[in-house]
């Protein structure tokens, strides 16, 4: 039902994208140079729309990070509480430093109504990936652009690999950007609008502004910096009056309440409060301290060796996750995509536009981050759609040149460099996307159910034979196959610790154990799990079990 309901979607999303193109095709009259631009327009949004919503339902794998936050949007919506029992909370527990709950939220609605499953939790990004493509298409056409820089920056955002990749699993950390740019979009608009109009914009904007401090704990660092360059973009080029002024402060402050509150409960406050059935958990530690080097004994010395690390990182485009990024690609194409940044950077200073010196601001506010956080790609998201916005630039830049074949085979170059990106990750890494530190296939959900369907009490799990975290091996298990928060922490290693959030050995049936520790033998309605591929010589007793094989996992279970 989940993937009915995800190319339901998909093909729902282009019907939208049409009807904003049509409306345009009718204005344009006998306009052919029109008619063709809005052709390649809509070309380029159904390649955009197919290559992040197809195969969804199995790449890439369960990533942890997600299967952490699933687990709690389950445990939510049918229970009330998250995995550490507070009820609606602003931010989860989690690993007991997360992750933020805004995802969580946004996908509840498709996990209550389909249940818990990897497409369930995949498709609120999805959608706001798509909401996100097609508003900045409405904005391009809204701004009377060019022709060639809109199709520039769409092309861009449409190939970008780094969009491709986060647009296709639920991380909470993958929300942020498409909130910002989102509010550019809606402030670009707003500036061509007037009165209660441009008022509405302009409050939706900085509401969605507002709502980033809560989708991911780094644009805390951003957020500040950004709301004092627009205030001062805004006021030095008269663009807002008094009253304006007071609603959008008056909105802002409404928007971020709750997430001052939370800031208050970790850094002043002593315990977790609950107000009007709203947690405001108190952290088990602190994310910030894994994020930044602001909490490093040698700070300069850290700063150093951060800004060795984004040399190589931009030289590469790789952070070392396969969630991340691909070999060979980056997140922007690497140097090619770096050359036509910079290009961009210069048009836009030339430029100055609304829309250019906004974009600019946006990077420039980034960059302060980008300094004091660790070097990988999630950790980048804030600068990621400015980048975009540049390499658009960028792009249209070479079609002043007079030699227009530059333009043209630039686009012809980028293109290939999609197709090749989309088939290594569909195809040449789709193992590694599938199966490996961080990402479990779904093929463990198939062999759960087996053990479920079987009536297993205890099922065995040698987390040495799997490829994924030893430590965490639980968080991939209690995703596809959910326990209530309340059997959870009765089932964990120190169970109802306020201390910790998290277990090792002991989750709901199953027992995780250490490479060839010995088990009871002679025991029924009993499983054991391993990866295939993992030498089982040893193991003996297997012999009297029957076995469940798939792709990935064997399971050995006695009814």
């Amino acid at each position: 039902m989940a993937v009915v309901v995800l190319y339901v979607l998909m093909i729902g999303f282009v019907g939208v994208g049409a009807s904003i193109l049509w409306r345009e095709w009718k204005q344009c009259r006998c306009d052919q140079k029109q008619k063709e631009f809005l052709q390649i327009l809509f070309v380029l949004l159904v390649v955009g729309l197919f290559t992040r919503y197809i195969n969804i339902n199995q790449l890439p794998g369960l990533q942890i990070d997600e299967a952490m936050s699933g687990y709690d949007t389950w445990a939510l919506a049918k229970y009330g509480t998250d995995s550490a029992l507070n009820s609606w909370p602003i931010y989860l527990i989690g690993y007991g430093t997360g992750p933020s709950a805004f995802y969580t939220y946004l996908s509840l609605p498709f996990v209550k109504i389909l249940g818990l499953s990897l497409v369930s939790t995949r498709l609120a990004m999805v959608c706001l990936s798509s909401i996100t493509i097609l508003i900045v298409m409405w904005t391009l056409l809204r701004l009377n652009l060019s022709k060639k820089l809109t199709l520039s920056i769409f092309f861009m955002l449409i190939i970008s690999p780094w969009h491709m990749l986060i647009s296709r699993f639920g991380l909470d950390a993958n929300v942020a950007p498409h909130l910002l740019l989102v509010a550019l979009c809606l402030v670009l608009v707003g500036m061509n609008e007037s009165g209660k109009k441009q008022t509405i914009f302009y409050s939706v904007a900085i509401c969605l502004i507002g709502l980033t401090s809560y989708a991911y704990l780094a644009t805390w660092y951003f957020l500040p910096l950004f709301l004092l360059f627009l205030l001062g973009y805004f006021l030095k080029n008269r663009y807002l009056n008094k009253m304006q002024i007071v609603i959008l402060m008056v909105v802002l402050i409404v928007t971020i309440i709750p997430i001052v509150i939370f800031a208050y409960v970790q850094y002043v406050g002593q315990e977790t409060i609950t107000i009007f059935g709203v947690t405001f958990a108190k952290m088990i530690g602190s994310q910030s301290e894994g994020q930044t080097i602001l909490f490093k004994d040698d700070i300069w010395g850290a700063f150093l060796g951060n800004l060795q690390r984004i040399l190589g990182f931009l030289l590469s485009g790789r952070d070392g996750l396969i969630f991340s990024s691909i070999h060979g690609f980056g997140f922007m194409y690497n140097l090619a995509g770096l050359l036509l940044a910079c290009l961009g950077w210069i048009k836009m200073r030339k430029e100055k536009s609304p829309f250019s010196q906004l974009t600019i601001g946006w990077f420039v506010c980034s960059l302060p981050l980008l300094l004091i956080i660790v070097p990988v790609v999630h950790h980048w998201n804030v600068v990621m759609f400015p980048l975009i916005i540049m390499m658009g630039y960028g792009l249209a830049s070479l079609h002043s040149i007079e030699n227009k074949t530059i333009f043209r085979n630039s686009i012809a170059f980028f293109s290939v460099l999609f197709v090749l990106y989309v088939y290594t990750y569909n195809v040449v890494y789709k193992e590694e996307q599938q199966d490996s530190t961080y990402m479990a296939p779904v093929t463990l959900e198939e062999t759960l159910k087996v053990g479920n369907e079987k009536k297993l009490e205890n099922i065995y799990i040698e987390r040495s034979s799997l490829k994924q975290l030893q430590d965490l091996t639980f968080i991939f298990i209690r995703f596809y196959d959910p326990i209530s928060p309340e059997s959870y922490q009765a089932s964990r290693d120190t169970p109802y610790d306020k201390n910790s959030n998290m277990t090792y050995r002991y989750y709901g049936k199953y027992v995780f154990l250490d490479e060839n520790e010995a088990t009871k033998t002679d025991q029924t309605s009993i499983g054991y799990l391993y990866h295939k591929g993992t030498d089982l010589s040893k193991k003996t007793f297997l012999k009297d079990f029957a076995v469940y094989e798939n792709a990935d996992f064997l399971l050995f279970y006695k009814e």
